[in-house]
C-alpha cells in the first residue's frame, strides 16, 4: 500500500523558511538534532513541494539546495520563518 503523500502548493522558498524556522526554534528535529538537510531530504518522502510555476513536484535536491542558499541569506525576503 502507498502511503499518503501531502502536497504544498504555495512558494517553495516559504515552504523552506518555515521549515528552517521550526528547525531554528527547536520545534523540528531530525533524530533530536538540528539537521537540516536530512530534515528535507525526510520530509520530501511525505510533503510533496508543487511548483507555482509549473505544477511539478520539486526535486529533493532543489529543496536542500535552497535550503542552503535560505542559510547563506540568498532568501533575505524570507528569512527567519517570516510568512507575513
Amino acid at each position: 500500500m502507498t502511503p499518503p503523500i501531502i502536497e504544498y502548493r504555495g512558494d517553495p522558498k516559504r515552504y523552506i523558511s518555515v521549515v528552517l524556522g521550526a528547525i531554528d526554534r527547536g520545534r523540528l528535529t531530525y533524530n533530536g538534532d538540528a539537521n537540516c538537510e536530512q530534515t528535507f531530504r525526510s520530509l520530501s518522502g511525505v510533503i510533496d513541494v508543487i511548483s507555482p510555476k509549473n505544477g511539478k513536484a520539486l526535486s529533493v535536491e532543489t529543496l536542500v539546495s535552497y535550503e542552503k542558499k535560505e542559510r547563506a541569506g540568498e532568501f533575505s525576503d524570507y528569512s527567519k520563518g517570516n510568512s507575513e
